[in-house]
């Protein structure tokens, strides 16, 4: 299981993933799918950070002041990411709102890649534990965001995750999946 910090990084790299993915995609309603996925994900990155990693870094890290930026960060992204979820696709301003979103989320992520990340990896906190404790979180809270919804419109990511297991039994599943075919 990945360490807190490397967790943190990864739910950036996947977000960022999905804002290039919403610019390379033409149609309204694909791109309302794509932008639905990043905002969930953003959900569920800031709980975590707010419940668990930024709680135990304010503990550690005499630097309070970065912690109190990134939480006014994370609230302009909640106010944006409201805005849109109560705009349609077909608003005018909807692509602009997200690109608004994706300007503010890119400027968190850089401050806190390049500035709190590094410190607390510096720090003596116990990434590893803060890790399984952000994972365990994450999974309760994409149970019940209807996660079952998301696989069942996105079927690749999730064969693509079951052929990357190195497990028989994600192998079998895999195959399963596909109808008894093997690649």
């Amino acid at each position: 299981m990945p360490n807190a910090t490397q967790l943190i990084r990864q739910d950036h790299k996947k977000v960022e993933g999905l804002f290039k993915k919403f610019e390379q995609t033409k149609g309204l309603k694909a791109k309302r799918r794509i932008a639905d996925n990043a905002m969930t994900e953003l959900e569920v990155h800031a709980a975590l950070e707010e419940e668990i990693f930024y709680p135990a870094v304010e503990k550690e890290i005499d630097d309070r002041s970065m912690v109190k930026e990134a939480r006014q960060e994370h609230q302009t992204v909640k106010e944006l990411i409201a805005e849109l979820k109560g705009m349609q696709e077909e608003d005018e301003e909807f692509e602009s709102k997200f690109s608004e979103l994706v300007e503010n989320v890119q400027h968190h992520v850089e401050e806190e890649e390049s500035e709190m990340l590094p410190k607390v990896e510096e720090n003596g906190l116990d990434l590893k534990e803060l890790g399984d404790q952000m994972s365990q979180r994450k999974q309760k809270l994409q149970g019940g965001r209807g996660s079952s919804t998301k696989r069942a419109k996105s079927k690749t990511p999730r064969k693509t995750a079951a052929k990357s297991k190195s497990s028989g039994r994600g192998k079998s599943k895999s195959k399963r999946a596909s109808g008894g075919r093997g690649r």
